[in-house]
Order: structure tokens, then C-alpha cells, then sequence
């Protein structure tokens, strides 16, 4: 039986799946390492049993690695994800986490604007 919720990262990040989407929070002001990355990415591929879902990644105020940056762009658990923030910064952190992945991603400052573009992705 596959796990509700995990708490991934040293409780620095908080993966759950409801409604065919991967939900993935990062608490903000939040320095997210290789490690972090590597165990995050494992909480996605326990919660989701392996099968590659879309995601929405909340990730307020977070500073991700270059080392983090690069495992993520590594994944394979998403078929694509809409990246949830409040600021500039937020926008430049995900571009940068973002370059090097070879699935669909877009940065949002609206939850609703990045489950529409989630839903279209998985529809096409």
C-alpha cells in the first residue's frame, strides 16, 4: 500500500498525490542540497509507486543547490510540472532548476492558472 503523504528532506519538503497529481511543498526559506533533491525525488517516486505523474511544486522562498538543480533536471517521476511561487526570485530559482529537464515545466504565481496548465499538459 502506497503511503498518503511523506515528509521528505529533512521535513524540509512535503510530497502527497490526490486527484492524479503530484503535490510537493517545500517549506519556504528552505536551502535544499543534492541530498535533499536526491530524497525528495525519492519520496515522489514511493508515493507515486514509480508511475511518472504531474506535478505541482510549491516552492516559496527556497534556494535550491547547483548539485539539487541537477538532480532534479535527472527525474524521471514527472511527466510534467507546474512550478508555484510569489516573487522574482522565485521565477529566476525555478528557471534555473528547470534548464536542463526534458519534460514540460512553467512557473506559476496562481495555484489555479498551474492546475490548468497541468490538466491541458496531461490532456495533449
Amino acid at each position: 500500500m502506497k503511503p498518503e503523504h511523506i515528509d521528505a528532506a529533512d521535513g524540509k519538503n512535503s510530497v502527497r498525490v490526490s486527484a492524479g497529481i503530484l503535490f510537493s511543498t517545500w517549506r519556504p526559506g528552505s536551502f535544499v542540497d543534492a541530498d535533499g533533491a536526491r530524497d525528495a525525488m525519492l519520496a515522489v517516486q514511493r508515493i507515486s509507486g514509480g508511475k511518472p505523474m504531474p506535478m505541482l511544486s510549491e516552492m516559496t522562498d527556497v534556494e535550491f543547490s547547483a548539485g539539487a538543480r541537477s538532480e532534479f533536471a535527472r527525474s524521471s517521476g514527472v511527466l510534467a510540472i507546474a512550478v508555484l511561487g510569489s516573487s522574482p526570485v522565485d521565477r529566476v530559482v525555478a528557471a534555473a532548476t528547470s534548464r536542463a529537464t526534458t519534460y514540460p515545466h512553467e512557473f506559476f504565481t496562481s495555484r489555479d492558472a498551474a492546475m490548468a496548465w497541468l490538466k491541458d499538459v496531461v490532456a495533449r
